[in-house]
């Protein structure tokens, strides 16, 4: 059966790439893990399936290669429906290589940018495997791939948020997640929780990326929300989010947001549309837009003195902001109770219309925070006396602190 086969494929891997004509020794690459220099890896989610993050994952990394100049690779870790194969042009399964020891694989090579899936390594097969077998897959492709010198690692995450998240988190250092959505509300129904999961194994989200946002008419160059209703023709106020997408990204604090308008060379297998796509095309200019902002976000270093220190004032109940700088020291802070209700969490907003799902009065006065934890490097979790949990992205915790006068 193949899914036993499909159980057994990497302890199988070595003998077979030993045995098989097709897996020729490349004897330009290192043998061992430590040859492996990767600056960053970033992993590109989403909490449904068919959203168009496996298109974004493989785009983004050419933008980054071709108009940034990063050495990038994409690793494929959906195991259950790899995705990667239809996406690059030819038969790249016959460019697949071992080391000289067969202990490592080295990844294939397509127009500057190293690829990597287990579509190539078994290609045809599926994976009706259990967790814990797809995810000793999933460790063996994050340590056993000979990638060198990388700027970038992308991993093409699957949907969800399961056991592969979790190993993918415990096996590499992962700086940042972006999460890829559409418009449609049901898309939209576990990004929240998909966000917080990254958050609590200290993986910051630091994008937004909306898919099939716009459609740009063909004769008259108009475009139109076609996927999110009335509710993008309504007029708002300077500032205010146009859908459900961005206030969500406003909600967790994230500035980078971008809305990827429908374009059929998106959708064409075996092709890579930032490869054959002009430079005039409004997807285009936006996935360029999405590589400088992943690359501004990821390689800033924050300095010490930028990062600020928040505390609980035990005495006077309040929530404590403090930012160190250079030459002066700038605080602030608001009582814990008006923190609390600073929260934007999907359990106090509904994150389609922005209306309040809680009573004020129902916050106790006298509720306090009983720990306060960084979660990445850009914000910070709080645990309340009421078992509720707030995640503050730093310019949001600002906000509220500011904002309240107190």
């Amino acid at each position: 059966m193949k899914s036993c086969r499909f159980g057994r494929v990497w302890s199988q891997l070595s003998s077979t790439l030993q045995k098989d004509s097709r897996f020729q020794h490349d004897r330009s690459s290192s043998s061992t893990s430590q040859g492996n220099r990767i600056k960053h890896v970033v992993a590109i989610a989403s909490c449904k399936g068919g959203v168009g993050k496996s298109s974004v994952t493989v785009n983004l990394a050419y933008m980054m290669q071709r108009m940034l100049g990063k050495k990038v690779g994409v690793l494929d870790v959906d195991v259950y429906g790899p995705s990667l194969p239809f996406q690059i042009p030819g038969d790249p399964a016959r460019s697949v290589r071992a080391t000289p020891d067969g202990k490592m694989i080295s990844p294939i090579l397509h127009e500057g940018v190293k690829l990597m899936s287990l579509g190539f390594l078994s290609p045809g097969d599926y994976a009706a495997v259990r967790g814990p077998i797809a995810s000793g897959i999933v460790q063996r492709l994050l340590t056993e791939i000979h990638w060198g010198d990388l700027d970038y690692l992308l991993l093409d995450m699957p949907p969800g948020t399961g056991d592969i998240h979790l190993t993918v988190a415990q096996t590499v250092k992962v700086d940042a997640a972006l999460v890829v959505s559409t418009p449609q509300k049901l898309s939209l129904v576990d990004v929240d929780k998909g966000i917080r999961m990254w958050e609590q194994v200290g993986i910051p989200t630091v994008g937004i990326v909306e898919n099939m946002s716009l459609f740009t008419c063909p004769y008259c160059d108009r475009e139109s929300s076609i996927f999110s209703g009335v509710e993008e023709t309504t007029a708002r106020s300077e500032g205010e989010a146009a859908n459900s997408t961005q206030r969500l990204a406003q909600a967790f604090g994230i500035a980078c947001f971008h809305r990827l308008p429908i374009d059929p060379l998106l959708s064409r297998p075996h092709t890579v549309f930032s490869l054959a796509a002009a430079s005039t095309r409004s997807a285009w200019r936006v996935l360029l837009e999405v590589a400088r902002d992943v690359e501004r976000i990821v390689e800033r270093e924050l300095p010490a003195h930028e990062v600020p220190e928040v505390v609980h004032d035990r005495e006077e109940n309040r929530i404590r902001m403090t930012f160190p700088g250079d030459k002066t020291v700038v605080s602030m802070a608001a009582l814990a109770r008006t923190v609390r209700l600073g929260c934007r969490s999907a359990s106090m907003w509904d994150e389609f219309t922005g209306e309040k799902k809680f009573r004020e009065e129902d916050i106790r006065e006298d509720v306090w925070p009983r720990k306060i934890q960084t979660a990445g490097k850009y914000a910070v979790r709080i645990d309340w006396s009421d078992d509720h949990q707030s995640l503050f992205p730093y310019p949001l915790l600002e906000k509220v602190i500011s904002g309240a006068g107190e």
